[in-house]
């Protein structure tokens, strides 16, 4: 029995993300667990707060990837590795994959990997939450305030795109997840409810664990 402990939540902006995140951690409450929820960037650190003034300024766009792993080793090493030594899962809001992805904006991709290298914490699960680009920033936009750098409708179809890419590139995520670990696209065009079914596929309603012969990575 492979139990799925660190969890995350992928797409472009506007896909439902953080719904999903919540339903699950909600889940693994009524299951009696005590799950972690995380964010990035995380803004209760020096370099999350940093990162979020310049995702709204869009200055210095070349500091973007070296402040997202900054922030990234942090946050797993000071909060996501001790939950899960002391049996509590994690479910996070973004991961490595969004700095992949969204990045090439800026970088190549293989530049990008290669920051990635010494990440202290692998994950057991990645699921993209894939929508249309113009589904998505209609969300964006209906919650108001000042959009961030990267919510155009350009970038948000190359990011799209790019997913979609990882996610069909045989063993391109395998160094950053656990042995049976797996990455899952799925389409987040329905309800909250629909979607989070969908998720469960993979982490029943239970959410104790899944049954996992070997690795899935596509």
């Amino acid at each position: 029995m492979y139990q799925p402990e660190y969890i995350c939540i992928e797409g472009i902006d506007g896909c439902g993300k953080d719904t999903q995140v919540d339903m699950l951690v909600e889940a693994w409450k009524d299951a009696g667990r005590n799950p972690l929820r995380v964010n990035e960037p995380d803004e209760t650190l020096p370099t999350g707060k940093l990162l979020r003034q310049l995702l709204k300024s869009g200055e210095y766009p070349e500091t973007h990837a070296p402040l997202f792993v900054a922030d990234r080793m942090a946050l797993l090493t000071n909060k996501v590795a001790p939950a899960l030594a002391a049996g509590r899962p994690v479910v996070s809001s973004r991961s490595f994959v969004s700095t992949l992805v969204f990045q090439q904006e800026n970088w190549p991709l293989d530049w990008l990997l290669h920051l990635h290298a010494k990440l202290p914490v692998k994950a057991d699960l990645i699921f993209i939450l894939d929508l249309d680009p113009e589904v998505a920033l209609g969300r964006v936009g209906s919650r108001g305030g000042h959009k961030e750098v990267y919510e155009k409708l350009d970038i948000m179809k190359r990011c799209r795109q790019r997913y979609l890419d990882i996610e069909d590139t045989p063993g391109l995520l395998a160094p950053w997840m656990t042995q049976y670990g797996m990455s899952k696209v799925i389409p987040a065009d329905g309800s909250p409810e629909e979607v989070f079914e969908q998720i469960q596929e993979y982490v029943p309603s239970s959410v104790k664990g899944i049954d996992c012969d070997g690795p899935t990575i596509k």
